[in-house]
C-alpha cells in the first residue's frame, strides 16, 4: 500500500471515530432529558428543556468529537512520516 491511501484509510478511521463519539454525546443527552424529564414529573426538578439539554449535549459531543479524532488522525500520520522516513534512511 501507498504512504497516501494508509493515510486516506486513517482520515476514514479518524471520521468513523468522530462520529460515534458524536453519536455517544447526543444519546447521552437524550437520556438525560428522559431522567430530568421523569424527575420533574416526580417534583424534584423543574421541567427541563429538550432544546437546551440537546444543545449541551451536541456542543460536548461536538467538542470531544473533534479532539479525540484530530488526536487519532494527526498521531497516525505522524507515525507513517516517521516509519517513511526511517525507511528512506536505511
Amino acid at each position: 500500500m501507498t504512504r497516501r491511501t494508509i493515510a486516506f484509510l486513517w482520515l476514514v478511521v479518524g471520521i468513523a471515530l468522530w462520529n460515534g463519539i458524536f453519536d455517544l454525546y447526543v444519546s447521552r443527552g437524550a437520556r438525560e432529558y428522559l431522567q430530568l424529564q421523569a424527575q420533574s414529573e416526580l417534583g424534584i426538578v423543574p421541567q427541563p428543556s429538550m432544546a437546551i439539554v440537546m444543545a449541551r449535549a451536541e456542543r460536548m459531543g461536538f467538542i470531544a468529537a473533534t479532539l479525540w479524532a484530530t488526536a487519532v488522525v494527526v498521531g497516525s500520520w505522524i507515525t507513517i512520516r516517521l516509519v517513511s522516513k526511517s525507511r528512506n534512511d536505511r
